[in-house]
C-alpha cells in the first residue's frame, strides 16, 4: 500500500472513518422512516437505567447490518464512542435508496452498543527498552529538502510507498535502487546506494502517486515503472485515478504515459500473463471511496507507437481494494492474484486463474467486524516449504480513532489444497505494514512492522507507543518483539533488504505526517551492523 496506500492513507483515513457507516449506506431507507427514528443524542444521558431487550435488538441488528457484512462487535470501541458512531451510520444510511429491510430504532441501537461496550479499552504495554538488544541498528536520516522538494520545503512529507528493486533479481535494471512515492507532493523519486552513501536519481512530479511496480511492457530490456495514481490526496468519488507508465529519460527524469484513466482512486498495479498469450497484462486495484471501486484486468492487445494497448475487464466490483499481488499460488502454471479488501468488507481473497484470464474466487480470511482495519498484505514463503504465504496487517487507526488491542501482524499460512491457517505474530497499535526477512541470520524469518497514527488521538499520547518493531523468531512460530523507535508513529511503509551489500538485512521507513518534524527525516535507513565483512 508491497506497500499500500496506504498506498491509500488519507483515502483510508476518511474512507475508514465511514467504514462502519458504509455498511448502513448500502441498506438504505425511505426519508419518512429516518425522520421517525431521529433522536437527540444529548438526551440519552442516563438511559442505561432503562430496560431494553438485548436479545431482540441483537437479532434486529444482525438482520439489518448483516445483510451486507458482519455487524460491528460492541467491544470494538469504548462506550462513549457509540452514540456518535451510530448517529453517523444512520445519517449516511438516510442517503441510501433501499427500503426492503426492517429498520431498527436508532436510539435502541445506540443503547444496545453502549450497554455491551466496555467503559474503556486498555492501551497495549509498550516494549521495554533493552540493555543488550540482539541486533544493533544505526539510523541515517535522509531529508528530501532541497533535492526533491526545492519549491515547498515546509510541506510535510506524505510518502505512501518505498519499494526496493534489486538489480541482481531484475535483469532489466542496471543498478539497484529504491523508488519512493509521495502522495501529497506528487513526487516519485529514486534513491540509490553506494555502500552507506545515498544519492538521489531520477524524479518526476505526478498527481497523487501511491505505489510503484517494476515492468518491461515494451520488452526493450530497460526497466520501467507502473505507478498507481490516486487522483486526489483526500478521498473522493471521482474519475481521476490513473495507471501511469514511467520510462527513463535522458534528463534525469521519466517520460510519462497514461495507460488507464477515468477510474476511481488507484492503489496498486501488478503484472502477469493471465491469458497465456505471452504478453504482460495488468491487475489494477481501484480503491475508490464510497461509490467507486473495482478490480480490473487490463489485457494487453498490442503496442501502437511504442505504447502498450489494453482492453479492460472488471474482476471485482467492491470498493476498498488495497493490494493485488500476483503469483501462481496453486502451481498449475497460471498466474493468480490475492486481494485484500478493506472498508466494510475486511477480507483476504484468492483469485485462481482458470487459464483463460477468468478467475475462481476463494476466501482466505474474513474478519468478524467491519471496523477490523485491514491495511495490507505481503506475499512471502514464510516457512520455507516452497509455497506462498501471506503477511497481513490490520491497524487502520482511522477506522474508529481508538487504540485497540487487536491491531496486529498476522500470518496466513498456505497449507496446500486450498487450506490456509491463520495466526497472530505480534501486536502493534496502528500497524500499517509488515514485511519478512532474516534479520539475525539464523535461518528463519523475522518480521519488521511499522505504525501509522499520524495525528493526535483524544486522551492518548503517542510518545511512548512503539513506532517500528521487529519480531524475532526464536523458534518455529514463537516471536520476541523488539522496539526500534517510539513516538514517531508516522510510517505507512517499511522495506527490508541488504542496501549496503554487507551480508545482513537493513530497514528503510518513510514519513507520512500532518506537519513536518524538524530536523527532517523524510526517509530513514536503519543499518544492520550485525555482520562485519571480512
Amino acid at each position: 500500500m508491497n506497500n499500500s496506500l496506504i498506498s491509500r492513507t488519507c483515502g483510508v483515513w476518511f474512507a475508514r472513518c465511514f467504514g462502519v457507516a458504509l455498511m448502513l449506506s448500502l441498506v438504505g431507507c425511505e426519508k419518512d422512516s429516518f425522520e421517525q427514528i431521529d433522536i437527540d443524542i444529548a438526551t440519552l444521558g442516563n438511559s442505561s437505567t432503562k430496560p431494553i431487550d438485548i436479545e431482540r435488538l441483537e437479532s434486529e441488528i444482525r438482520h439489518f447490518c448483516g445483510d451486507c457484512h458482519a455487524p460491528p462487535p460492541p467491544g470494538s470501541i469504548p462506550k462513549a464512542g457509540w452514540a456518535s458512531e451510530v448517529d453517523t451510520m444512520f445519517k449516511i444510511y438516510e442517503q441510501s435508496g433501499r427500503n426492503d429491510l426492517s429498520v431498527p430504532l436508532k436510539g435502541e441501537v445506540i443503547e444496545y452498543y453502549r450497554r455491551l461496550a466496555p467503559e474503556s479499552i486498555s492501551l497495549p504495554t509498550p516494549i521495554e527498552p533493552e540493555v543488550n538488544p540482539p541486533l544493533e541498528f544505526e539510523q541515517t536520516k535522509v531529508s528530501l529538502v532541497p533535492a526533491i522538494y526545492p519549491e515547498s520545503p515546509e510541506a510535510p512529507p506524505g510518502i505512501a510507498n518505498l519499494t526496493w528493486y534489486d538489480a541482481a533479481e531484475h535483469e532489466v535494471l542496471e543498478e539497484s535502487l529504491m523508488l519512493g512515492c509521495d502522495m501529497k507532493s506528487g513526487v516519485v523519486f529514486e534513491l540509490k546506494f553506494e555502500q552507506q552513501n545515498l544519492t538521489f536519481g531520477r524524479q518526476v512530479t505526478l498527481n497523487n502517486p501511491c505505489h510503484s511496480t517494476l515492468s518491461d511492457l515494451d520488452r526493450d530490456g530497460v526497466g520501467e515503472f507502473l505507478i498507481a495514481d490516486l487522483g486526489s490526496f483526500l478521498p473522493e468519488d471521482h474519475r481521476k485515478g490513473r495507471v501511469l507508465w514511467l520510462r527513463p529519460s535522458d534528463d534525469n527524469s521519466f517520460s510519462v504515459e497514461i495507460l488507464f484513466e477515468n477510474v476511481g482512486r488507484v492503489t496498486d498495479i501488478q503484472t502477469g500473463d493471465f491469458n497465456g498469450d505471452d504478453q504482460t497484462d495488468l491487475i489494477v486495484a481501484e480503491f475508490g471511496w464510497r461509490d467507486t471501486g473495482n478490480v480490473w484486468m487490463l489485457t494487453q492487445t498490442g503496442i501502437e507507437n511504442g505504447i502498450p494497448q489494453f482492453s479492460k475487464q472488471r474482476i471485482d466490483d467492491r470498493h476498498g481494494v488495497i493490494h493485488v499481488p500476483t503469483n501462481d499460488i496453486n502451481k498449475d502454471g497460471h498466474m493468480d492474484f490475492i486481494s485484500v479488501v478493506s472498508q466494510e468488507h475486511e477480507t483476504v481473497e484468492l483469485f485462481l486463474n482458470r487459464g483463460d484470464g477468468s478467475f475462481r474466487r476463494q476466501s482466505i480470511f474474513s474478519a468478524n467486524s467491519p471496523v477490523w482495519g485491514s491495511t495490507g498484505i505481503d506475499l512471502t514463503d514464510f516457512d520455507a516449504d516452497g509455497d506462498v504465504d501471506i503477511l497481513y496487517t490490520n491497524g487502520d487507526i482511522f477506522d474508529t480513532f481508538y487504540i485497540v488491542p487487536y491491531h496486529a501482524a498476522h500470518l496466513h499460512e498456505n497449507k496446500g489444497d486450498g487450506k490456509w491457517e491463520s495466526k497472530v505474530l505480534g501486536n502493534l497499535p496502528g500497524i500499517h505494514r509488515a514485511v519478512a526477512g532474516d534479520l539475525d541470520n539464523d535461518g528463519d524469518q523475522d518480521v519488521v512492522c511499522c505504525s501509522l497514527i499520524s495525528r493526535p488521538l483524544e486522551g492518548v499520547s503517542t510518545n511512548d507507543l512503539d513506532a517500528i518493531i521487529w519480531l524475532e523468531q526464536t523458534s518455529e512460530g514463537e516471536f520476541i518483539p523488539h522496539s526500534l523507535e517510539k513516538g514517531n508513529c508516522n510510517h505507512s511503509t517499511v522495506v527490508v533488504a541488504d542496501f549496503d551489500e554487507d551480508g545482513d538485512l537493513d530497514i528503510a521507513t518513510a514519513q507520512f505526517e500532518d506537519a513536518a518534524i524538524y530536523p527532517r527525516s523524510d526517509v530513514s535507513i536503519w543499518w544492520n551492523n550485525s555482520i562485519i565483512p571480512q
